[in-house]
């Protein structure tokens, strides 16, 4: 078992150049009886795991330590700030020396891509279940709108990886130094570099001197030069580790594609079920009302006594009966309308007018005599005439008689 650094110790031995990244990193054994050479990566992995974090996010705060320092010493040593003056000029650049020190506060979430992962294992898991339970579900259990629900969720967890490939599109190269170059030039220049303007001995003020130098070569870094190099490795290896994180969610996509191109299939064989809207849903409810306010006066499928057909068979008659009633109302408004276009009378005679027929010649005759006795009362008997002339007319009118009647 080997001794390992812990993580504020190893950072600081990364920031001051104690531990290059190019090379091994030599570790004694628990026992101090034999050392182990480890790479930089495998020791960053035994600290991940050991402080529950990830790789990325480990490289970033050693990173930004090691900026922080820089920082530090080029505002605390103007030697220092002099020397890197003079260097970035050999580039050709106006910049500051602190601009080759700036990085961001933060990086991207390498959780991020394992929630995706234990998602899409979860969904998987779903649909692996499914596949094996498919024989036991019966022709009504819903299948098209479980293979729907399963559809959409990896449609979710699709458009979450497209966002996070977009964000890591975005900040791959944000670690990247812009002054790469000049970087790698000054990690070929060790700390003698810093030391040739040292203040020189004096006799009035020698101790002055030699105190101000020794703040600087004691301030310096002695692998002053690996600090740079190891500026630049690192942000290497964190685009490393976001090109990593990239591909490992390009994979996930494909994997997503994949499943919905299997789901669409079989969503297309079986076909989606005729789902009850709520119109329809409506529909029949008031279908259900109408017969549960009309079961009073019909009767009940579900009994078997005798009274349901009696009540059957009145209901019946009635309408035949009513049908009759409409026919005879019929005839009888055509028998009306015949009586109204043909109407025949009868007149009828009694014996009684053939007397006045005869009384009326016994009056003439009478009359005859009356005027060969005497022509004075012809006047009269002519009066007597005519009034029974009217009597006799008056009773043919009450004697007719309708033939229909």
């Amino acid at each position: 078992m080997l001794y390992y650094y812990e993580l504020p110790k190893f950072a600081e031995l990364v920031s001051n150049g104690g531990i290059n990244l190019s090379s091994a990193i030599p570790l004694k054994s628990m026992d101090h009886n034999m050392i182990h050479n480890i790479s930089f990566i495998d020791h960053c992995n035994h600290l991940c795991q050991k402080n529950n974090t990830n790789l990325l996010r480990l490289l970033s705060v050693i990173l930004q330590k090691l900026n922080g320092d820089m920082i530090l010493r080029v505002n605390k040593y103007p030697q220092l700030n002099s020397k890197l003056h003079s260097a970035i000029g050999e580039w050709s650049e106006t910049i500051e020396p602190l601009d080759l020190f700036r990085c961001p506060n933060s990086c991207y979430e390498s959780e991020n891509v394992s929630r995706l992962q234990d998602t899409l294992k979860g969904y998987d898991s779903e649909f692996s279940k499914l596949n094996e339970n498919v024989n036991e579900l019966s022709d009504d259990s819903n299948l098209y709108e479980v293979l729907e629900g399963m559809k959409n969720n990896y449609h979710e967890c699709e458009g979450d990886i497209r966002n996070n490939l977009m964000q890591i599109e975005e900040r791959r190269n944000e670690y990247d130094p812009p002054y790469r170059k000049i970087l790698d030039d000054l990690s070929t220049r060790p700390k003698s570099f810093y030391m040739s303007d040292l203040l020189e001995g004096n006799d009035n003020i020698n101790n002055i001197n030699n105190n101000v130098n020794m703040r600087l070569v004691k301030g310096l870094p002695e692998n002053i030069h690996v600090i740079f190099l190891n500026s630049a490795l690192l942000s290497t290896l964190i685009s490393k580790c976001m090109e990593g994180h990239k591909t490992e969610c390009i994979k996930l996509k494909e994997m997503l594609s994949s499943r919905n191109e299997e789901i669409n299939r079989l969503m297309t064989r079986i076909g989606p079920g005729i789902p009850l809207t709520d119109s329809i849903l409506e529909f029949i409810s008031g279908v259900k009302d109408f017969f549960d306010e009309n079961t009073d006066h019909l009767p009940s499928d579900d009994s078997d006594d005798e009274s349901g057909e009696d009540k059957i068979t009145a209901v019946l008659n009635k309408v035949v009966n009513k049908t009759k009633d409409l026919e005879i109302n019929k005839d009888n408004q055509s028998g009306s309308e015949s009586e109204d276009r043909d109407m025949y009378h009868l007149k009828i005679v009694n014996d009684n007018d053939d007397g006045d027929e005869g009384d009326e010649g016994d009056e003439g005759d009478e009359g005859d005599e009356g005027d060969e006795g005497d022509e004075g009362d012809e006047g009269d008997e002519g009066d007597e005439g005519d009034e029974e002339d009217s009597i006799k007319e008056e009773r043919n009118i009450s004697d007719v008689v309708s033939f229909f009647d």
